[in-house]
């Protein structure tokens, strides 16, 4: 059984819940937490995200993202999903800034989406969930920036926005 997610309305109080796929298909305005985790040289954690995955298989995304389920709150959310893709628990997190979006898909669907950015520091070991993610590297913030310019469909439209938004405001 699928866990329920917080649903929103446009300034952001908590209205209710339900699934994803309900949050999709009826175009519930849902949180989500995402996470740059940087090393002591500046560099940032990005993950592939599976093949396997429905919902944008073989982009490139933030260090780890996630849905805020009922009865979490950003922070906890973004603690829980650190651990669940990276296996990074324990490392204090930084609010950066919070943004709405709307986020097409591959289908065509819209995802309305207010998103809570958080940053991390951490040069331990990284064990990712395999489920979810196929790949990880650190890569300089430049390089990055240079790269979804030439080649934005590599990416989620999610980590993009919050790159622009708020690594290079």
């Amino acid at each position: 059984m699928s866990k329920n997610i917080t649903f929103v309305d446009e300034n952001d109080n908590i209205i209710g819940s339900g699934t994803k796929k309900q949050a999709w298909e009826n175009g519930n305005i849902h949180r989500i937490a995402r996470l740059f985790v940087f090393n002591s040289k500046g560099e940032l954690l990005i993950h592939k995200r599976s093949d396997k995955l429905k919902n944008l298989p073989g982009r490139w995304d933030q260090s780890a993202s996630g849905h805020v389920d009922e009865g979490e709150d950003y922070l906890a959310a973004a603690e829980r999903e650190l651990e669940e893709e990276m296996g990074i628990k324990g490392v204090e997190l930084e609010e950066v800034g919070k943004f709405y979006q709307d986020e097409v898909d591959d289908d065509g669907k819209i995802k309305k989406r207010f998103n809570m950015l958080y940053k991390a520091r951490h040069d331990g070991e990284v064990n990712f969930s395999k489920g979810e993610v196929s790949e990880i590297k650190w890569v300089n913030i430049n390089d990055l920036r240079r790269q979804m310019k030439e080649k934005p469909k590599d990416f989620t439209q999610g980590f993009i926005d919050s790159v622009e938004l708020h690594l290079f405001k």
